[in-house]
């Protein structure tokens, strides 16, 4: 199994620094734990589902979960962005629960209930790369193709970000200041123009091989013409099952034939756009 590795970024000691100042330590404990909570659940549907995950990066604006699954489209895009909201709903209902049998425990949850019920929210908005935006995404993929799907729903996050940053402005010439507004829509642009795009690596990877294949794994195979590239083989490939590939011919007739572990090995290791016909 690989290790996940976690990333405190400078930004984040800034956030508990000025948390601190303000007395407001508790808060931000509670937030962050809020917010790994959140993120750890996006991991655990990713591993579910068979994608690589390498780190967890935590910052002022929240926490992101790096790894090789930056193309996951469909159903496995909205099961992953879930996640991490469901997560955060599931921990209100359990503080309510503990509110219900111990009510003297309030005064120490209400700050980690407002945690958890403030990120559901927040990341159900329909805006990218928040978690709704990847659901809308997704959802949008049943109609579209992703690029154009991706393309669409990150202008509705500039429009939508950009009210929000008028809304903050107009609230400087009023007796209630929204800073909150504002530093939201910074927010939301800056984790949208700053998203990494990782080389898609293999949507059937693996982690734990023989724990897999001892619960069962559909095999399919996948049929192209030597035209394709091996990223057209790549995008319709997904991490819940075992491919093997069949290259044909004009006349539809097979010319090459690739097992589960050929295909495995030849899109790791070749470029994703080696023609099929020129495959080794």
């Amino acid at each position: 199994m690989e290790r996940l590795n976690v990333k405190i970024k400078a930004s984040f000691w800034v956030f508990l620094a000025v948390a601190a100042v303000f007395r407001q330590g508790y808060f931000a404990a509670m937030y962050s734990i809020a917010v790994l909570a959140h993120e750890t659940a996006h991991y655990i549907a990713a591993k579910k589902l068979f994608y690589r995950c390498t780190e967890i990066q935590l910052g002022i604006f929240g926490a992101v979960l790096y790894g090789d699954f930056d193309d996951v489209r469909g159903s496995d895009r909205i099961k992953i962005a879930l996640a991490g909201p469901v997560c955060n709903m599931a921990l209100c209902v359990a503080c309510c629960a503990i509110w219900w049998i111990f009510p003297q425990a309030y005064a120490f949850t209400e700050v980690f209930f407002t945690a958890n019920c403030t990120m559901a929210a927040v990341n159900l908005l329909p805006c990218y790369p928040l978690d709704g935006g990847r659901v809308l995404t997704g959802l949008l993929e049943n109609k579209i193709d992703e690029k154009t799907a991706l393309s669409l729903v990150k202008k509705s996050t500039v429009v939508f970000a950009v009210g929000i940053f008028t809304l903050f402005v107009i609230s400087l010439f009023t007796e209630t200041k929204l800073f909150g507004l504002g530093l939201f829509a910074v927010g939301l642009a800056s984790g949208m123009f700053t998203q990494s795009r990782r080389a898609y690596k293999q949507m059937a990877y693996m982690p734990d091989k023989k724990r897999t294949l001892g619960k069962g794994v559909e095999k399919k195979t996948l049929v192209f013409t030597q035209n394709s590239t091996l990223g057209d083989v790549a995008r319709r490939m997904r991490g819940n099952y075992l491919y093997a590939l069949e290259v044909v011919n004009d006349d539809l007739v097979i010319v090459r034939k690739l097992g589960i572990a050929q295909l495995e090995r030849v899109i790791l290791s070749a470029p994703l756009s080696t023609v099929l016909r020129d495959l080794p």
